[in-house]
């Protein structure tokens, strides 16, 4: 008779009770979660212009606020995340290749970007795929830039109760424009609207999230200090804001435009407002800084946590019904938030199924529908990624390396950024078979790819012949100043 060793009986038990453990949420819980979100992001972001960039040096007054947006224009904080999920639905896939999503890039996100998305999408007019798109020698914003929170929350809630995944498929995204501690960010941010499908007690959700982020990241210390500032101050938040600016804005460095600075006051804002929806808005407005996308960011988490039906009952709001699409090209004009709701909840079911979880129930009866969503604590996606040392000169020559490579690729859209950039950037580095490679790819895709033909065509007709890419449509961010960042100095914005 063999004999099974006790540690491995133990051992056994302890995977399969893991395994087992589960949580339940209703297709209808699930709905008014992620419409309490979306209206939650939406109102922040909308209702906060007024505020962005109002108080930098000092906090300002405590405004009054109700929330009312009954339809939403589209904006830099809500559209580039819905020109990911509108292709994720469309392709049948959560996290694209970035091939593709450079293309999604081209097709519609051509104006009303800055920053770190806009050195992304330019770098993409050059035939430069993500992630070098956020490499700091191509693009020196993306190791401090906001987009790695504001462009992020709606991952979180593809992933109700799986914060691991929350931040895999955050950071898959956010590499396109960012790298370093905006990637922390996004991981903690995802994680931390993950869990707010279960978990109501905000201090704790905010130290439980923490495990989604490197300890040695200066994003993580923040967070310790925040909690520590609040312990010492639980009833100034204004004494919170000083502690926050006079590290990490004055002796850090890291500008008004950073994901330390704005998520420190994020984090202030839903410690002090204690839940309340509008205490916790007036606080994002009057802490000042980037103040409509850590409204939006905090609305995420508190809408995901009550839930839209909960906002309903208070009198006087009005909750968007319509999401007016003013920016992002070869999308609705127009969405009805129950649509938005709808294409989100897809994809959500999509990532429970993909994560171990079940649905329980007809798909078309009227018996409710039920997921049983495997039990998951946030845990650390990566290290934090210094600076690399490449100069641009070489990332440069490693960008060409990868686009020779590329020409070969079985992605048609890999093969035409590899032509166009080649074509744009290396043509007279090209020997005659690789000339005419370049040549074939561009020309197949004039006549093939209504997204990348324009850009393919410019190519082929400034082969050899010093192309210079034509310039991105829409505007520039107006407000330039020189701040510095890890001890660097650069230009910035807020």
């Amino acid at each position: 008779m063999h004999r099974i060793p006790l540690c491995f009986v133990f051992v056994l038990l302890a995977v399969t009770t893991f395994a087992a453990e589960t949580r339940r949420l209703t297709r209808d819980e699930l709905l008014d979660r992620i419409r309490g979100g979306w209206a939650g992001q939406m109102i922040g972001n909308i209702q906060g212009l007024p505020f962005e960039f109002k108080y930098k040096d000092a906090p300002g007054p405590l405004p009054d606020f109700t929330p009312d947006l009954a339809r939403c224009r589209s904006d830099d904080d809500t559209d580039v995340e819905w020109v990911h999920l509108h292709a994720m639905d469309r392709l049948g896939r959560i996290e694209l290749p970035y091939p593709v999503l450079a293309r999604e890039w081209v097709r519609s996100i051509n104006r009303r970007i800055w920053v770190s998305n806009e050195a992304a999408r330019r770098l993409m007019g050059r035939g430069v795929l993500p992630p070098w798109t956020s490499h700091v020698a191509l693009n020196p914003h993306a190791r401090y830039n906001l987009s790695g929170q504001f462009c992020v929350e709606s991952y979180g809630f593809l992933a109700p109760g799986l914060p691991d995944a929350a931040a895999r498929i955050g950071a898959h995204y956010a590499r396109i424009t960012v790298r370093g501690e905006p990637i922390q960010a996004a991981a903690y941010w995802t994680s931390m609207i993950a869990q707010a499908f279960f978990e109501t007690d905000l201090e704790r959700l905010a130290a439980q999230s923490l495990d989604a982020v490197d300890p040695r990241s200066q994003h993580a210390e923040m967070v310790r200090d925040v909690l520590q500032w609040r312990r010492e101050s639980p009833d100034d938040w204004r004494e919170v804001r000083a502690e926050i600016q006079e590290k990490y804005r004055d002796a850090r460095g890291w500008n008004m435009n950073a994901t330390i600075t704005n998520g420190a006051f994020v984090l202030t804002a839903l410690l002090y407002g204690r839940g309340d929806f509008v205490e916790t808005m007036r606080l994002a407005f009057a802490l000042g800084y980037d103040a409509d996308c850590n409204a939006a960011t905090c609305g995420a988490i508190l809408g995901i946590m009550h839930g839209a039906k909960a906002f309903e009952k208070q009198p006087g709001w009005t909750l968007p019904a319509h999401y007016d699409n003013q920016t992002r090209d070869g999308l609705p004009p127009t969405e009805s938030m129950d649509d938005l709701v709808a294409l989100t909840a897809r994809l959500a079911e999509r990532v429970i199924l993909e994560e171990g979880g079940a649905r329980e129930g007809p798909p078309n009866a009227a018996a409710p529908v039920v997921y049983r969503i495997p039990v998951r604590a946030p845990r650390r996606l990566e290290p934090i990624e210094r600076d690399p040392e490449e100069d641009r000169a070489a990332v440069e020559a490693a960008v060409r390396k990868d686009a020779l490579a590329r020409l070969r690729s079985d992605s048609t859209p890999a093969r035409t950024f590899a032509a166009i950039h080649l074509a744009q950037n290396a043509w007279d580095k090209l020997d005659a078979q690789q000339q005419a490679a370049v040549r074939e790819i561009l020309a197949a895709a004039v006549e093939q790819d209504e997204v990348l033909g324009p850009l393919a065509k410019r190519a082929l007709s400034g082969s050899g012949a010093g192309y210079q890419p034509a310039p991105l449509p829409g505007e520039g961010y107006d407000r330039p100043a020189l701040l510095t960042v890890d001890g660097r100095l650069r230009l910035a914005y807020f």
